[in-house]
């Protein structure tokens, strides 16, 4: 079977917020109604639903600027904060979402956010993507993080879980069976398989959290404002406490 990287979207965020625009100019009603196939067509600029077409409407509902339900896709919540925003910061705001919608983005900018485009290549080869995937990746990602000024990004925005994948059929790869292994060998070990010169553990009762040595006085500042504005999320009830 030939190897395969981990989905990212096809296009920079940046033209698919051009094809958004034009999606929204050329449908008045697209946020009441749902998009059909031809405007969806006619809006990315092809004939036919074939591969490249697949590939871009798939990168607009990866960065959560359409949003598929049982009779079509409509605009995003996110979309049409972009399209109504009022100033460059709210704009910003949006843009910033929509750049972190994708799981794979959202994993460089949470531990290479500062890093070169080389060392995001070697993150992602160390997380099963091809060399090809991983190098159209990295480029993808910095043009994102120009576009929506992710270095200057401290606190991550709350946005909703993505990246569950089916399971392929034919059984687990070697690679990922390996990682699999590995996490459940290292599930059991209060460092969680990580180097301890390198990471400090802090048992929980759902299990050990693994926290980088060596971190900058900003992010420990981003770590604990991430922290609070998760607590509703990481914090169970009193009732299932007790239960």
């Amino acid at each position: 079977m030939k190897s395969r990287s981990p989905r990212f979207p096809f296009l920079p965020l940046e033209e698919a917020v051009s094809l958004l625009q034009k999606l929204a100019a050329s449908t008045p009603d697209s946020r009441e109604k749902p998009l059909t196939r031809p405007q969806l067509l006619e809006a990315c600029g092809y004939a036919s639903f074939h591969g490249a077409a697949v590939k871009t409407i798939g990168a607009l509902r990866a960065y959560d600027l359409l949003q598929k339900k049982e009779d079509g896709h409509y605009l995003s919540p996110v979309a049409i904060a972009i399209l109504d925003a009022k100033d460059p910061e709210e704009r910003l705001e949006s843009l910033q979402k929509a750049a972190l919608s994708p799981l794979t983005f959202r994993n460089i900018w949470r531990q290479n956010r500062h890093s070169s485009r080389d060392e995001i290549q070697e993150f992602l080869l160390g997380r099963e993507f091809t060399e090809t995937g991983a190098k159209r990746a990295s480029k993808i990602y910095k043009k994102n993080s120009r576009f929506a000024q992710l270095r200057q990004l401290e606190l991550e925005p709350e946005l909703p879980i993505r990246g569950t994948t089916k399971k392929k059929r034919g059984g687990v790869g070697p690679a990922r069976k390996r990682a699999a292994d590995a996490r459940r060998q290292g599930a059991g070990s209060p460092q969680m398989g990580r180097d301890p010169n390198r990471f400090l553990s802090l048992p929980l009762s759902k299990g050990p959290a693994s926290i980088p040595k060596g971190i900058t006085e900003d992010e420990f500042k981003m770590l604990m404002q991430t922290l609070r504005l998760w607590k509703d999320q990481l914090v169970a009830p009193a009732d299932k406490l007790a239960g």
